[in-house]
């Protein structure tokens, strides 16, 4: 068999059940025999080695996005970090899917939102946490859909 492709839901999956399988491997260890942790040792290398391509893949891919971002907040002047990384290269110039709202709300402040794109949020965002005087809270992290208005999520 020469390739296979994961969907990224896939990927996660498979991902997010190893991360599981190490879990339990650490909290067992000790009360398995020998012979039963090197096997199940050798169960997660084998998992992890099968992976090591995927992982180089969505390393390169996050380097590549992170990149762009950065870019994208450089050329506007922004402060704010963006933490979606679902967004696609160049996805700034792409439409969001939150029609109809038409301001962006962060702890009690609002402004409006002047576009209908990835990047008019992204700046949005970046002009109601700066009003909001939160220097601390910079990583856009989400929004959440409240009828005619958006509300910023933020991490640190």
């Amino acid at each position: 068999m020469d390739a296979v492709t994961l969907s990224g839901n896939d990927f996660k999956t498979v991902h997010n059940t190893l991360c599981e399988l190490r879990t339990i491997q650490q909290r067992i260890t000790g009360v398995i025999s020998n012979e039963l942790a090197d096997r199940l040792d050798s169960v997660v290398r084998g998992f992890e080695a099968g992976l090591a391509n995927a992982y180089e893949q969505e390393s390169e891919q996050f380097d590549q996005s992170f990149d762009y971002y950065q870019r994208f907040q450089k050329h506007n002047g922004l402060r704010a970090i963006w933490s979606i990384y679902e967004l696609p290269l160049h996805g700034f110039l792409q439409d969001h899917p939150y029609r109809g709202a038409l301001t962006l709300s962060y702890q009690g402040h609002a402004v409006p939102i002047l576009g209908q794109t990835w990047g008019d949020l992204y700046r949005a965002a970046d002009d109601v946490i700066r009003r909001s005087g939160d220097g601390h809270h910079c990583f856009i992290e989400g929004f959440l859909f409240a009828g005619d208005e958006l509300r910023l999520t933020t991490g640190s």
